[in-house]
């Protein structure tokens, strides 16, 4: 015991400080791509979590320096974990044109010297005016980061901003369905402003939204426009800047064009082990003991993550030996976080096997993902088998034994006892028979009720899935009352969680589905072949992925929660008479 808290205090220790080493950074980041001659644009040095000593910048032999280096300093708690920054700012401006490189700067913390990464800069010449009589002075533009990707690959949607003129604030006021994609915002995204160059043009860009979408079929598919309103800023810049005058803001229109991705299905040649992953992972097993008994259980965990849709992954099948009896796994935890402008998912999962024969085993689980940049399937194991030794167990009922009971031996003849010696003895309710009577009655009543529930069983030929799919009317009208009271509360999140459980409980229910085959696409699939019309199946999609991005997202818009329960009500009314029993 001692040991092991030694080891996991070590382990943590461990942990710690390759955690605090890989959180000190020193980056260099510019606010442009491309610049105007003439223009200027900032370019910053920035340290985190350290100390700061002994800054010294690179040459900047090809640029004028305006201002700098302004030193800014700022610390920020974000759940319970303290961030640091140190940032050295300089303002510059091009004196040629060109492309050129912003050499690295050192810095020196926690008796380290740091060094940041280059920056490249291009140097255009650009038109006279700010922006040419012919160009926008203000758009919006969807920028995906490929338009051709693979089903269930994550595909990021930047929607960015490209403006000449100040602009105040900006309100979506309409965004795509995203058909035929999963799609989740991602909140924490490079949302910095950019200068960039187009046709001569000098822009500041800023991206307003990021969205990751996974493709969820093949084909061609097409992501509609998003409608903006930009708060444009007007007005004489003197009376703008006065105490006395508020900002005049001006309200225009802004639609992005629509996008088209091109999605492939999958290679036909996936091995027996794939699971549906794609994208980048990662695996991690562990046992619990290596050497166990036929009396114990072996307790296996796997961890799966990587940037794929973690929701598309089934649970692997492993292998365990024939003289092992194993349960089903379960999955004790899905999840979804946001690391490098991207989202990533993690499963845990929990084997359970237990062993009938003694002996040494060899088990080497395997997880199979599609790898959309290399466009083949990959395997993973663990680098070693788990060796398991199985010692035999007792394999034997231990009964207490009566004290002061006398062991006879096995005989085949007793001799009978002459003297039998018989007395009244005096009355005792301990086993009497009223004591055995009042003893044995709850168990009487007890098999009563099981051979009375088995009959009626057995009469009515009643099966379980046959049971949930008659009774899911019924679940889903209850889970649609409880909706409505989150949606009289104003609770969202509780609402719309309460209309995707009764939508997709109801089909899982009425259509013998499995959670672990719940899928959009096996949804349609079965409503189609029960000849349900298209359009109620497109409405009872639509409501699904309205639910999971409000959920996402956090919508709290009572109007829009009014149709969605109103939408609901209906579309499984219209499902209702394709699926009676």
């Amino acid at each position: 015991m001692v040991k092991r808290l030694l080891t996991l205090i070590l382990f943590i220790g461990f942990a710690y400080a390759a955690t605090a080493q890989t959180d000190l950074s020193f980056e260099a980041y510019s606010d442009a791509k491309q610049v105007v001659l003439r223009s200027y644009f900032q370019v910053n040095f920035s340290l985190k979590n350290g100390p700061a000593q002994g800054f010294t910048p690179p040459s900047f032999s090809d640029f004028t320096v305006i201002s700098g280096p302004s030193r800014t300093a700022s610390t920020m708690i974000s759940n319970g974990q303290a961030t640091s920054e140190t940032r050295y700012t300089y303002s510059l401006q091009p004196r040629r044109v060109g492309k050129f490189t912003i050499g690295a700067a050192t810095i020196k913390s926690g008796g380290k010297t740091l060094r940041s990464n280059p920056v490249e800069i291009e140097v255009v010449k650009g038109n006279s005016a700010a922006v040419s009589s012919d160009a926008e002075e203000v758009y919006i533009k969807a920028e995906p980061t490929v338009t051709e990707a693979w089903v269930g690959q994550q595909i990021g949607l930047d929607y960015r901003l490209y403006t000449a003129i100040q602009i105040d604030n900006y309100n979506i006021l309409q965004e795509s369905e995203y058909q035929g994609f999963y799609a989740q915002d991602v909140r924490q995204h490079d949302s910095r402003w950019l200068k960039e160059v187009i046709n001569g043009n000098q822009y500041a860009t800023k991206v307003l939204k990021r969205v990751a979408l996974f493709p969820q079929q093949a084909g061609v598919l097409t992501v509609n426009p998003l409608n903006v309103q930009l708060g444009v800023v007007v007005g004489d810049d003197n009376r703008r800047n006065s105490f006395f005058f508020n900002k005049q803001i001006k309200r225009i229109p802004a639609v992005t064009e629509p996008v088209q991705i091109k999605v492939n299905p999958l290679p036909p040649d996936a091995p027996a082990s794939f699971t549906g992953a794609v994208g980048q992972f990662n695996m991690q097993v562990g046992v619990g003991q290596n050497t166990i008994t036929t009396d114990d259980a072996l307790s296996l965990r796997m961890v799966i993550s990587g940037n794929g849709d973690i929701k598309r992954v089934q649970v692997p099948k492993i292998d365990f030996p024939e003289t092992f009896e194993v349960y089903d796994p379960k999955v004790v935890e899905e999840s979804s976080s946001e690391l490098n402008w991207q989202i990533n998912g993690r499963k845990v999962i929990e084997y359970l096997a237990v062993p009938k024969e003694p002996g040494t085993f060899q088990i080497r689980p395997t997880l199979t993902y599609f790898d959309p940049d290399s466009a083949k399937y990959v395997v993973l194991q663990s680098q070693q088998p788990f060796s398991i030794t199985v010692r035999q167990g007792s394999n034997r009922s231990k009964l207490p034994k009566v004290e002061g009971e006398e062991q006879v031996a096995d005989k085949d003849i007793r001799f009978i006892k002459t003297d039998p010696g018989l007395k009244r003895p005096p009355f005792s309710f301990f086993g009497s028979t009223i004591f055995w009577i009042l003893a044995g009655f709850p168990f009487l009543t007890l098999a009563g009720v099981l051979i009375i529930r088995r009959t009626q069983n057995k009469l009515l030929n009643i099966d379980p899935a046959l049971t949930k799919s008659k009774k899911a009317r019924k679940v889903a009208q209850q889970r649609l009352s409880t909706a409505e009271n989150h949606l009289q509360a104003n609770d969202s999140r509780a609402f719309y969680d309460e209309i995707s459980k009764a939508l997709l409980g109801y089909v899982c229910d009425k259509l013998h589905i499995p959670l672990s085959e719940l899928t959009k696409d096996n949804v349609r699939i079965k409503l189609q072949s029960l000849s349900v019309p298209s359009d109620q199946i497109d409405r009872f999609m639509h409501i699904i992925q309205t639910s999971e991005m409000a959920l996402f997202a956090g919508m709290d818009n009572a109007s829009a929660m009014a149709e969605t329960y109103e939408q609901s009500v209906s579309t499984l009314s219209d499902i209702e008479v394709f699926l009676k029993d």
